[in-house]
């Protein structure tokens, strides 16, 4: 019984340290439609282990994404979800739909800039914030 407790406190850690931070990312005064609602979902699913802030469990390895990134870069936002790129991201389009990336970037336009991580005394001069190396 001890185990099975165990691992859900360790689950339920997991899930807060992820889905915090996340739900945290839109904060446009405007309702999200369905279909931003639906790119959320996936993108929350797919693509915020990599690209949302740095938490206690993970740290984030490719670069944050927000509105001010992906507008005017559509088109370079969509072949990079679905063709990857060399030694840096999966190409996803096995997995994706055009339709579902279409709507991951039209929730991404509503996502506001992250705020700058506090410094880590710890963290050396040239590394990303987060990664402690």
């Amino acid at each position: 019984m001890i185990r099975k407790s165990s691992m859900f406190l360790i689950g339920l850690g997991f899930f807060l340290a992820v889905s915090l931070p996340l739900g945290a990312q839109q904060t446009s005064a405007t309702p999200l439609t369905d279909a931003q609602k639906e790119g959320r979902r996936i993108f929350q699913q797919r693509c915020a282990v990599c690209h949302t802030l740095p938490t206690v469990v993970s740290k984030r390895y490719g670069p944050a994404l927000y509105k001010e990134i992906v507008e005017d870069n559509e088109d370079n936002i969509r072949d990079a979800v679905m063709e990857g790129r060399e030694g840096l991201m999966p190409g996803f389009k096995y997995g994706l739909t055009r339709a579902e990336v279409d709507s991951i970037i039209d929730y991404l336009k509503t996502v506001n800039r992250p705020a700058r991580p506090k410094s880590n005394p710890n963290q050396k001069e040239g590394t990303p914030a987060g990664t402690g190396e």
